[in-house]
Formats: structure tokens, sequence, C-alpha cells
């Protein structure tokens, strides 16, 4: 057989079989295109599931809320429709879940709407004040109201990310794909003719020795020195190719040598430590890891951070993916719990991008801190300070009814010695019990019990009042106290209890830590959509050293012991101000005073909420 008839045969296969890709291609775009269709009618169909349920759901709300306005009518019988509805449309739902997380979503949605049935049958059927009504419809039904419509948001948020993504890629792949697949059948039949007339001859030799040395090269064969029999183009390719062949065993030996000794010394030094430290690339391949994160958490070499399956250990790999930025969970959120040898331990996941010259992401550190001791610690201590405090209560409320009694003297006359002790241990009563209230106080903001009722208050108002409840005290012992707030201040968003909390104890430590003659300045400015407040003093100011430890429970500066202080004051401002979204700091030097700013955001564009 002669070459001719040789390459006519091997270039007919390939042709045909390029035909038949093109036309297989072509019908697999087509099909795909309607099973797009498909999922679109689904995720519709889920989407216009979800709005009916909010809107069943608003319905409800409305009703709820015009049962305490005193609208005369029947709440059970407005309901009831608003509920089949909601109902129907749910056990739909249920039935069409479709895309990947919606199952989480759909079961989360049916368990919050049982529990805001069970709280909305309570509201309606109950016999209680319009105050306690309004409250129960505040504090419960609304923000359990809320939770369904977020959860349903979602469902509706995936449901049209999933469409928009699946109708415009698949649409715009289709198509590309149907074009560069009827480009690819004219080409390949042009090209296979010119090849099997022209170049054919001349090109499948060289060519094929070419490919067999390459493929000895993919298979670690550097050593493979390429015969050039022609000048042409294939000659200076394969000298070229000589070339990378030589280059390759120079690098292969430098480099190679390199990456094992830098290898085993990282390896080396992550083994040494205590937490599991595992560095990833960017598409969550496992690249580097110690012993403590292969066998505790299934961080492995060559593996992933999902097939690892730890949920929020993958949640915070991709949310450092996308933000490219550090992540750092605060106290003990996104805790990871795991048992060892029948222990129960707890890691706080952190995660570190790495970065290139160009500021492209090339890797992320993940590294996971035991904290099973600080964890179990703080606990102790809460725990301990819950249960003393709620002990002392009962007993100390006697005391105090006790002391307040008989200073009255409604039990008898008291001597001026027997008055003098009383009201020292009425003083003392007072203020254990306020000390009592502010831990109590403060464990409840910690635990989430607490909630923060955010409204739009008006900030010159607010901060007048709690200057003016605070002046005459300033005025006893001979201190300025100075307001700085503009006319044009926007209102804030916040708990004007808490709030009031926040200034009353900020001007207290304030007052305590100035001297006779000094001065104590409050004031408030713009500062974009946030309105930053501050409380300055010239008294005798916090060293450096103890400036990171002055918002800790129970710290006091040494030196200020003898004050009547229990140090929790700014403990609680801290916990209310993180609580309404803000953040606190301060700023002191020895002999110039103290400034604690903090932020709150503006109320100008946003709705009031309720935050737990």
């Amino acid at each position: 057989m002669s070459l001719k008839s040789k390459l006519i045969i091997t270039f007919l296969g390939p042709l045909t079989i390029l035909v038949i890709v093109g036309l297989m291609s072509v019908r697999t775009v087509t099909l795909s295109s309607m099973a797009i269709e498909r999922i679109l009618r689904e995720n519709y169909d889920s989407v216009a599931a979800c709005i009916k349920m909010k809107d069943s759901l608003e319905h409800l709300d409305r009703i709820a809320e015009f049962s305490f306005w005193g609208v005369p009518e029947d709440p059970r019988q407005k309901s009831k429709s608003s509920i089949i509805v909601f109902e129907k449309n749910l056990k739909f739902q249920q039935g069409n879940v479709t895309v990947p997380g919606e199952q989480e979503l759909t079961d989360r949605l049916t368990g919050l709407w049982k529990i805001y049935r069970s709280e909305l049958e309570k509201f309606i059927n109950s016999t209680a004040s319009e105050n306690a009504r309004r409250d129960h419809y505040r504090n419960y039904l609304l923000p359990r109201s809320q939770e369904v419509r977020n959860t349903a948001q979602r469902i509706i948020n995936i449901n049209l990310a999933n469409m928009v993504s699946a109708d415009g890629q698949a649409r715009q792949r289709a198509v590309v794909t149907t074009s560069r697949m009827i480009g690819l059948v004219a080409s390949g039949v042009v090209l296979t003719i010119v090849l099997m007339a022209v170049i054919g001859p001349s090109v499948v030799k060289p060519i094929t020795q070419l490919t067999r040395s390459v493929r000895e090269i993919q298979q670690g064969n550097l050593d493979l020195v390429v015969k050039v029999h022609s000048r042409d183009e294939i000659g200076e390719l394969a000298v070229a190719f000589n070339e990378m062949a030589a280059s390759l065993r120079k690098f292969r030996r430098t480099g190679r040598a390199r990456l094992r000794r830098t290898q085993r010394a990282i390896q080396l030094a992550l083994d040494t430590l205590s937490d599991a430290v595992a560095i990833c690339s960017p598409i969550g391949e496992i690249e580097l890891s110690n012993s403590v994160a292969q066998r505790l958490f299934g961080l492995n070499p060559e593996s992933t951070v999902d097939a690892a399956g730890n949920e929020n250990i993958s949640e915070l790999f991709a949310r450092v993916s996308q933000e490219q930025r550090s992540i750092h969970p605060k106290g003990y959120d996104g805790v990871v719990q795991i048992f060892r040898d029948g222990d129960e331990h707890f890691y706080i996941p952190r995660a570190v991008p790495i970065f290139d010259e160009d500021r492209s992401l090339i890797g992320i550190t993940l590294v996971l801190a035991d904290v099973t001791s600080t964890r179990k610690s703080d606990e102790i201590k809460s725990d301990l300070i819950s249960t003393v405090s709620h002990e002392l209560k009962t007993p100390l409320t006697s005391v105090r009814l006790a002391t307040h009694v008989l200073l009255s003297e409604k039990l008898g006359p008291l001597t001026p010695k027997q008055t003098e002790i009383l009201s020292a241990a009425r003083d003392d009563s007072d203020r254990l019990y306020h000390i009592i209230e502010n831990l109590l106080d403060i464990g409840r903001i910690e635990s989430g019990y607490s909630q923060v009722e955010l409204t739009r208050v008006n900030t010159e108002q607010t901060v007048l009042q709690a200057v003016e409840e605070m002046r005459s005290a300033y005025v006893d012992r001979g201190i300025a106290l100075v307001l700085d707030i503009p006319g044009d201040i926007p209102p804030v968003l916040a708990d004007s209890m808490r709030l009031e909390s926040v200034f009353t104890n900020l001007l207290s430590n304030s007052l305590k830590n100035t001297s006779p003659g000094g001065q104590v300045t409050v004031s408030a400015q713009r500062d974009g959509s946030m309105v930053r407040f501050c409380v300055e003093d010239t008294g005798a100011g916090i060293p450096r050293e103890y400036l990171p430890h002055i918002f800790e429970k129970f710290f006091r500066v040494p030196g200020q012991e003898q004050q009547r202080n229990s140090g929790l004051g700014l403990a609680i401002v801290k916990e209310i101000i993180e609580a309404h979204g803000g953040k606190i700091d301060v700023t002191s030097e020895p002999g110039k005073g103290a400034q604690f700013i903090f932020t709150l955001r503006a109320a100008e564009l946003i709705e009031p909420s309720t935050l737990i």
C-alpha cells in the first residue's frame, strides 16, 4: 500500500470521527437547552411559592397588629385563609427542591413556620392586657415572622441565582458551542483534505518522532536526545526541543533539591505546633498540613477542604476565598467541636489568604487553635458569677428592704448612731445590688438572651438627657460638663434605654477619674454612615500598658482600687455598643485624660428593626 493510500485511510478516520462528534455535540447542546428550560421552570415555581408564603405571612402580621389596635374583626377567622395559603405553598416547596442547599433551607423554613404558628396561636388566644399582647407581638411574634421571611427570601435568592446562572450561561454556551462545532467541522474537513493532498508526507514522520519524544519527557526521561534530519522548521523544532530538555535537566537537579529542603523544613516546623495548620490552593486542594490537622480534621495532603467533611471549615475557606481577607472569628463564633480520647475539645478556625507580588490569591492558610482550656475556664467563670449573683440577689433584697424600713422609722425611732450605721448599710447594700444587676445584665448580653430593640433615636435629645441627669453630681465635685453637639446631627439606630446606660457609665467613669476643676466634654459628629460619639475628660489618664484591658470585666487600673468601682461599667458599655453593631475604643496618655470613642449607625436611611 502506498504512503498516499495510507494517508488517505489515516485521515478519513479522524474526518469521520470529527463529523460524528460535531453532530453529537449539536444534539447534546439541544438536549442541554431543554434540560435548562426544565430547571428554570422548577426554580420559577419555587420562587412563586416563596413569594406567596411571604405575602401570607405579611397578612398574618397585619392581622396580629390590628388585633391590639382595636379593629373589630375576629383574628382567628381572618388568619385562617392566610395559614391555608402558606401551608399549601410550603407543601409544594417541600416537593420541589432542586438546587443544592435548598433542602436545608426548606427544612429550616418548615421548622420556623411551626414556631411562628405556635406563637401566633398563643397571641390570638391570649387574654392578657393590651400592653402584654403588644410586647408579645414585638418581642416574640414579629422576630419569628422576620426569620420565616428571611429564610423564604434565601430560597428565592438561590433559585433566582440558579435561574440567572443556568439560563445565561447555558444559552450562551449553547450558542458558542454550536458555532464552534460547526466551525470545527468545516475546518476539520478543509484541514484534512489539505494534509492529505500536500503536507502529510513531509510532516507525519518527524512529528511522530517528536510526539514520541514528548511522551518520553512527560514520563520523566529528560536524557532523551532527538535526532535532527532536516534544517527546516521541523529540524529547528527538534534543536529547540533538545535545548529545552537540557535546561529541564538542569532545573530539575537544582529545583528538586531546593523544593525538597523547603517542604521538609516547613513540615517539621508545622508538626511542632499544637494547633492544626493546613496550606491550601485557591481552589481548596490541600498542599501541606501538619499531623494535628490530618489526625483530627482529616485535612490530608492531596485531598480537598470539602472532602474533610467539616462544614465550618469549608464555609470559612469559601468566605476567605471570596472576600480575600483574613478572617478571625469573634469569641467562640464558629468553634469546631471534636472528641479526642473520650474528651471534648474545641478549636477556633482562622484563615489567612496568601498573595503574590501582584496581590493575586495563590493560597489560603487554615489554622485551628485549641481553645478547650480557655473555653472551659470562661464557662466555669460565667456559671459561677451567674449562680452567685442569683443566690445573693434574693437575700440582699431582704436586707435592703429591712434597712429602708428601719430608716423610715416606721418600727420606732432611731438614735443618730443607729441612723448612721443603717445608712452605711443601706448604701453598701444598694451598691452591692447594682453590682449584681450589672453582672446579670452583662451575662444576658453575652449569652444573647438580652434584646436590643433598635429604633430611631434623636441624638441631641438623648445626649442632652444623659448629661442633665449627671450634671448635679458634676456640680457637687466642681467639674465642668460641656456638651458639643452640632444642630444637624442625624438620628441614630439604637435602643434608647441601652444608649442611656452607655452614657451614664461613661460619664460616671469620667467623674470618678477627674479631679475638681477639671472638665468633661461630650461630643458627636457625622462620620459617613455612622455617628461618632466621644466622651473626653481631663483626668489622670490611663497608662498605655493598661489600655488593652480597660474593657475587661472586673478590671480596674492599679491605683484606683480605693474608689468604689466594680470594674463592670466599661465592660457593659462595650457589650452594648457591639450589640448595636458599633465599635468602641479608648485613647489616653497619663496626665492628659482619656477619650472614649464609639460609633452607632445613622438612622436616616435605615428601617427600624430588632437585633437579638
